[in-house]
C-alpha cells in the first residue's frame, strides 16, 4: 500500500480494461441435472492437443491412472501445463466437485494427490499443484471466480459430468482444461457484508475520494462547472450534499465542506493512522509453519495485513481505500482522478490486495498477530531505553 504502488495500479488497470469480453456460451453436454445444451462452434482456446500426451501413458506416479487431467491458465503455453494421472472412479461426478476434490485446501488432503505426480518427468508439478489448490481455495473463500474452458471446446459449466467432458481419443482419457481466474475485491467486500451491493460500494468509495480532494487537498468544485470532467463529478457531489458532508457556498458558486464533512475526514484519517500504526508491521512477515516462529521487517516476508485486518474486525476493503487516501496515492496519479473515479475497474485495482493475499487459517493468523504485537512492544521498550540512555549521557556531560 502507498505511493510506490501507483504505477502498478495503472498497469493492472490497463490489463483489466484490455481484457476480452465474451458473452455466455451454451453447449451440448450432459449436466448433473440431465439437461443438454447446444455447443458453441467457436472454441475460445485451441492449444496443441498432442503436446506431452505420451508422457501420461508412459510416465505416471499412479499405476491406477484412468484419467489424465491437464490444466493451463489463460494463454499459458501447453508445454507449461500442469498434469496428473487420476483414478477413473472420479469421472462420474460434476466438474466443480471433482476439482475441489483433486485440489483440496487441507494439507493432509493434498498429500495423496501429490503422491500421484510424475515428479521424475517434471519436478515443478508439486509447486504447480499447490498453486492450483490455492486457486480453488480462493474460489471457495469468495476471493475470486474461475471460468473453465475445454481446450478446443466450449466454456464448461461446473455441473457437467467429468466423464462427458473427457476426450476418450486419448489413452487414458484426457480432461484438458483452461482456467481464467478473475478477482473482484468489490464483490468480495459485498459478500463479507462491508457493503449492501456493488453500487453501494462504488458510492462509498467515490464520495470518500471526492471529499478527500475537496479537503485536505483543497480542490475547488463549482456548482455549475464549465469543465466536462468537473461536471461529471456533480452526481457524486449530490450524494455528499444530500448526506450533509458538503454544501453550497453563500454565493452558490462553490461546494464547501461542512462540519459533518470535516468530522468524516477526521474519522477517515484516524482509521488510516490506526491501520498504519498497529498493523503496518504485518506487511513484511516471514512465518515458519513448522516452528511457528515469525520474523518481521526482514525485507523478504509476505504481506499479512489483510488477514490481520479481518481477524481484528477491520473491514479490509474500506481500510485499504482509506490508507491509500491517507498516503496520498490518488494525489499522484498520472491519469485524471476525475475520470478514473467513475471506473469500477480502477477501484478494483486499488483494492486488489484484499484478495491477492496469503491464505492462512485462523490459528496461524492468531499466532502471527500475537508475535507481531510482542515484537512491537519489545521495540517500544528498546526505544524507551535508548531515550533514557541518551538523557543520562546528556546529564553526565553537563556535570
Amino acid at each position: 500500500l502507498g505511493n510506490r504502488r501507483t504505477f502498478r495500479l495503472f498497469r493492472r488497470l490497463r490489463r483489466i480494461l484490455q481484457r476480452r469480453r465474451r458473452g455466455p456460451n451454451h453447449h451440448r453436454f450432459t449436466t448433473s441435472d440431465g439437461i443438454r445444451r447446444l455447443p458453441d462452434p467457436t472454441p475460445r482456446y485451441a492449444k496443441p492437443l498432442d503436446a506431452s500426451t505420451a508422457r501420461w501413458s508412459t510416465h505416471s506416479a499412479a499405476p491406477d491412472c484412468g484419467l489424465a487431467l491437464r490444466v493451463t491458465l489463460g494463454d499459458m503455453p501447453i508445454e507449461d501445463a500442469f498434469w496428473i494421472g487420476l483414478p477413473s472412479d472420479l469421472c462420474p461426478v460434476p466438474l466443480t466437485r471433482f476439482l475441489h476434490h483433486v485440489f483440496p485446501r487441507g494439507e493432509s488432503d493434498r498429500r495423496p494427490f501429490r503422491q500421484r505426480l510424475a515428479l521424475d518427468v517434471n519436478p515443478d508439478l508439486a509447486d504447480m499443484y499447490d498453486s492450483l489448490a490455492d486457486l480453488f481455495a480462493r474460489v471457495e473463500a469468495g476471493m475470486c471466480t474461475v471460468d473453465i474452458y475445454q481446450n478446443h471446446g466450449p466454456k464448461i459449466d461446473g455441473s457437467w459430468l467429468v466423464d462427458q467432458i473427457a476426450d476418450r481419443r486419448h489413452t487414458p482419457p484426457l480432461l484438458d482444461l483452461v482456467l481464467e481466474q478473475r478477482f473482484s475485491p468489490i464483490d468480495y467486500a459485498v459478500r463479507r457484508g462491508e457493503f449492501t451491493n456493488a453500487g453501494d460500494a462504488m458510492a462509498w468509495m467515490q464520495t470518500r475520494v471526492l471529499l478527500y480532494f475537496l479537503h485536505p487537498l483543497g480542490y475547488t468544485l463549482q456548482v455549475r462547472p464549465s469543465d466536462g470532467a468537473d461536471e461529471s463529478l456533480l452526481p457524486i457531489a449530490k450524494l455528499l450534499e444530500d448526506s450533509g458532508h458538503i454544501q453550497r457556498s453563500h454565493d452558490s458558486r462553490l461546494f464547501d465542506v461542512t462540519e459533518r464533512g470535516h468530522e468524516t475526514i477526521h474519522e477517515m484519517t484516524a482509521a488510516a493512522e490506526n491501520a498504519l500504526d498497529r498493523y503496518e508491521i504485518f506487511s513484511d512477515v516471514r512465518y515458519d509453519p513448522c516452528s511457528g516462529e515469525c520474523d518481521f521487517l526482514t525485507g523478504g516476508g509476505a504481506d499479512y495485513r489483510i488477514p490481520v485486518y479481518e481477524a481484528e474486525s477491520l473491514p479490509p476493503g474500506r481500510t485499504v481505500l482509506l490508507v491509500e487516501l491517507y498516503d496520498r496515492t490518488f494525489a499522484h496519479l498520472e491519469a485524471d482522478w476525475r475520470s478514473v473515479i467513475h471506473e469500477r475497474e480502477f477501484f478494483e485495482s486499488v483494492l486488489m490486495p484484499v484478495v491477492e493475499r496469503p491464505l492462512v487459517d485462523d490459528d496461524t493468523i492468531d499466532d502471527i498477530i500475537e508475535a507481531g504485537f510482542a515484537f512491537m512492544e519489545a521495540q517500544a521498550r528498546e526505544s524507551l531505553q535508548a531515550d533514557d540512555d541518551r538523557r543520562l549521557r546528556r546529564i553526565l556531560q553537563q556535570d
